[in-house]
């Protein structure tokens, strides 16, 4: 069950893994201090908007653009 919920294609899975990620950025800078944290948050917000603009990779996930609700 959990590997169907971690692995299929849904925004819930984008969602997950791209808060992983940041997770990981945003310990890894606490440590090493390589960027300002305004920074990774733009970066991760401007990620999440990803499958709500560019319709093939919202068409991969099995959602909709913003234009298409």
């Amino acid at each position: 069950m959990w590997r169907r919920i971690l692995f299929q294609r849904s925004g819930g899975h984008y969602l997950f893994w791209l808060s992983a990620i940041y997770l990981i950025v945003g310990f890894s800078n606490i440590a090493y201090k390589f960027t300002e944290a305004e920074y990774i948050q733009v970066v991760w917000i401007l990620c999440l908007m990803i499958p709500l603009v560019v319709k093939p990779v919202a068409r991969w996930l099995n959602m909709r653009t913003l234009w298409e609700l």
